[in-house]
């Protein structure tokens, strides 16, 4: 298992390090034989650095709840793009512990990132479990505008090498963007996400951590009032 780094100063190049680090020992096809239950991860946000993490385990494929959990927590390292890892892993960590599911959906990018290292990757490499990536926007290469029809999906690339998918979970929504996070395909990561799409542009593991995790902080607020 890799370290959390959370330098008492910023070194974005030591960061880069690590973040290539992980990249080289992502598992890019799938490490798991069944899939009975999922695990959708988000992170909410207040003011003065406080989040709050959860996670929602859920049914597959009938998609009913499990299990949730949510962690308040204070975040140490500054937002900075392409190093989102730094900032909510710890996060994530605390609020996965003791939770088991065989495929852990995290609403950031996996692959799909200029080192081949986002969240989803570094969570999965860090806890040796399968992960996928669905992140609302781009962070790098380039795809075609994927057919309305939901289901529609053309690959995402950078320098000729495939690193995720916009894929259209929903007819008239804007496409997600779909990537490898760590031991599983992408085929696979593709088809999860479809089939977890019920109806909205989210699919239902991130959509409902989203809900859990956004009601936690407006809980944690009106206490504070």
């Amino acid at each position: 298992m890799l370290p959390i780094l959370t330098p008492p100063k910023i070194d974005l190049e030591r960061l880069s390090q690590v973040q290539k680090k992980v990249a080289k020992m992502v598992i890019k096809k799938n490490g798991f034989s069944k899939l009975n239950t999922i695990a959708g991860c988000d992170v909410s946000f207040s003011r003065d650095d406080l989040a709050c993490a959860a996670c929602v385990v859920l049914d597959y494929p009938d998609l009913t709840i499990l299990k949730q959990k949510t962690r308040l927590v204070k975040l140490k390292f500054p937002y900075l793009p392409t190093f989102l890892a730094f900032r909510e892993l710890e996060a994530m960590l605390k609020v996965l512990h003791g939770i088991e599911a065989d495929v852990y959906m995290v609403g950031a990018q996996g692959i799909a990132h200029p080192r081949r290292a986002g969240l989803a990757s570094h969570l999965g490499v860090l806890l040796n479990r399968p992960t996928l990536g669905v992140a609302k926007s781009r962070l790098c290469g380039e795809a075609e505008e994927p057919g309305k029809k939901q289901g529609n999906f053309s690959l995402l690339k950078e320098n000729g090498q495939t690193v995720g998918a916009a894929v259209r979970t929903r007819e008239g929504s804007k496409p997600v963007y779909v990537s490898i996070g760590h031991m599983i395909s992408l085929p696979t990561a593709i088809r999860i996400t479809l089939e977890t799409a019920k109806g909205h542009r989210l699919p239902e593991p991130l959509r409902l951590a989203h809900i859990i995790a956004t009601q936690a902080m407006r809980d944690k607020l009106r206490q504070s009032h």
